[in-house]
């Protein structure tokens, strides 16, 4: 089945002042033509640009790649720059692809993967189904690897697929960081960071944008931190934050982007923290996360980590009824800050093991806590480690 046809808000107000003007008779009959020429025509795509709220309805996109969208709008071939539109809404979706994706939203992974791939087969649909679906089934493996490690392959198999079906894709950016994570998922540490340095490269050299460019840096440091390669995720955390700093400076940045460049020298700033801990320094840790915590001219993303750096160096000086409160207020006061708040859940699990008998409930909190992580944070890397307590 296929989306009913959409009226287009800005033909309705002219049909219908044309037809109050009719009689009955010739308004009734005027009516079931203009009805019957839209049923015919094709439904509109709609593209949804990084800038303003409401969609460019086109007549349709005939290209959607990293470089530039084309479309055409009447008798116009027109094109927008691919890294200024952030989604396209394509009016031909199977109602396979479009209830596949409420599946997958649902935890539905089995349907939303079967669900997916009849729409990928659909040979009614224009080719911009070839990437599409290989890619939202990927990411559909990616949230199930959170329950089922052995998913995580198969994730990065569909993103190979989706970047064979157009290797130019606009998607591409997204593909390179998605197959980075299920790299990690599936153990692949060496994958995942060639991956990472992969998107950093492209990102400067076909200019993706400031924001891909820092979080390939970002999430590779933290790839190495996580796989024990400290002494490489000090290096990779220096030059985040070194060109996280020189972009706060550039002129040619948007507001929006100078404030994500702050944060990402925030998170840099942060790692420093969490070397402290490592070293055996937690009481050192706790004094520089909480002057993080407090600096009121920090962002917020970064005041929300460091709250949680600040609770994990307290558990590691055996502060548990502190740390446990530390946690608990990341998950309050900041809790749209979804990475925080998807540690502070796993930490939380933590500090109930530890404290066992004196818990009520300890072990059963714990176990509450680390589900959590994995059915509502499945893609991010504490999914991965709350997985692993729950074996």
């Amino acid at each position: 089945m296929r989306r009913s046809f959409r009226i287009r808000r800005d033909v309705e107000p002219r049909e219908s002042t044309r037809l109050m003007s009719m009689t009955p008779l010739v308004r009734a009959v005027g009516a079931l033509f203009v009805l019957s020429g839209l049923a015919l025509a094709a439904p509109a795509d709609r593209i949804y640009r990084t800038t303003g709220g409401r969609a460019v309805v086109v007549d349709a996109v005939t290209s959607d790649q990293w470089d530039e969208v084309k479309y055409k709008k009447g008798a116009n071939d027109l094109n927008f720059p691919g890294m200024t539109v952030r989604s396209i809404e394509y009016g031909d979706a199977p109602e396979s692809y479009t209830v596949a994706l409420q599946k997958r939203d649902a935890g539905e992974f089995e349907n939303a993967v079967s669900l997916l791939k009849s729409a990928q087969s659909d040979g009614k649909v224009r080719p911009w189904i070839k990437v599409a679906a290989p890619f939202e089934i990927a990411k559909t493996f990616l949230a199930w690897g959170g329950k089922d490690k052995s998913k995580f392959d198969l994730a990065v198999k569909a993103f190979d697929e989706a970047l064979a079906a157009n290797a130019k894709t606009r998607l591409r950016p997204e593909i390179l960081a998605g197959r980075a994570q299920a790299n990690l998922g599936a153990g692949h540490l060496d994958a995942a960071v060639k991956d990472y340095e992969a998107l950093e490269k492209e990102a400067y050299e076909n200019k993706y944008g400031v924001r891909w460019e820092l979080r390939a840096l970002a999430d590779k440091a933290a790839a190495l931190d996580d796989g024990g390669k400290g002494d490489d995720a000090k290096r990779e955390y220096g030059r985040l934050e070194k060109s996280a700093r020189g972009f706060t400076g550039n002129a040619e940045l948007d507001a929006a982007d100078k404030a994500f460049a702050a944060e990402m020298a925030g998170v840099a700033r942060l790692a420093q923290g969490r070397v402290m801990i490592r070293d055996n320094k937690a009481a050192d840790a706790d004094r520089f996360f909480d002057q993080i915590v407090k600096d009121a001219n920090e962002v917020e993303p970064v005041r929300a980590s460091a709250l949680v750096g600040k609770g994990e160096a307290l558990h590691k000086l055996g502060k548990l009824k502190d740390a446990q409160m530390c946690f608990a207020q990341v998950r309050i006061k900041y809790a749209t800050a979804s990475d925080a708040v998807a540690e502070a859940t796993y930490r939380l699990g933590l500090v109930c093991v530890d404290l066992g008998a004196a818990e009520p409930k300890g072990a059963k909190l714990a176990q509450d806590y680390f589900l959590e992580v994995v059915s509502r944070f499945g893609s991010s890397r504490w999914a991965r480690l709350a997985q692993d307590k729950l074996r």
